[in-house]
């Protein structure tokens, strides 16, 4: 019984974290798709100005999107670099930029849908962190990151709000917003910061211990 009792109980952790590496695969599946899909259509509006009149060349791409991981030090938070092109603002400030806006309409549903239905039990924490360069001042850069993290929170509610109503209270109790400023830099090849991928947005998907 003993030996019975065990093997089930290994199985059953085994079945868990079957789950939850699922969960973070299609995760991880559904932001890359939807990001070639934005991509697409801008580079399909760059290309064709006449036929898309009003839509703002700022939403003209620098993407070197970095691919989702696992962090090595946390094996339960999952990590999605979101390129500044895909959520971008205002020089100095925290206003989206109607691409960005334009983005998180069409992504944050998805994951929404992802952390709070039935396959989203094991999602604890969604975190949106906020990153600067290393330009201007340490302190204003923190509270710069937290306003820009804060957001990208603000506008995902309200478009979760508007189009899966159902998911509203539960991601409102699961996401949060954190600045960082210049903290973790990117750097390029010769090791001096890499100021444009060092602004930008992460999402962090916190899993629950299996």
């Amino acid at each position: 019984m003993k030996s019975s009792f065990s093997q089930d109980s290994q199985d059953g952790s085994a079945a868990v974290t079957s789950g939850i590496a699922d969960l973070m695969t299609s995760l991880a599946v559904i932001f890359i798709l939807l990001l070639v899909a934005y991509v697409t259509r801008v580079e399909d509006r760059q290309a064709h100005p006449a036929k898309n009149r009003g839509i703002p060349m700022s939403a003209t791409l620098r993407l070197d999107p970095l691919p989702p991981t696992q962090e090595d030090t946390q094996p339960s938070v999952h990590t999605i670099v979101v390129p500044d092109a895909a959520i971008n603002f205002e020089f100095g400030k925290s206003t989206l930029l109607p691409p960005a806006e334009t983005f998180l309409f069409e992504t944050m549903p998805h994951y929404a849908s992802m952390s709070c239905g039935p396959e989203g039990q094991g999602v604890e924490a969604f975190v949106i962190e906020g990153y600067t360069d290393d330009l201007g001042d340490d302190l204003r850069n923190l509270r710069l990151s937290q306003d820009r993290s804060f957001a990208v929170l603000a506008k995902s509610l309200d478009v979760i709000r508007e189009r899966l109503p159902w998911a509203y209270e539960c991601f409102l109790q699961k996401a949060t917003a954190n600045g960082r400023g210049r903290q973790d830099l990117l750097r390029n090849d010769a090791g001096q910061p890499d100021r444009d991928k060092s602004r930008r947005v992460v999402f962090k998907i916190h899993m629950r211990p299996a």
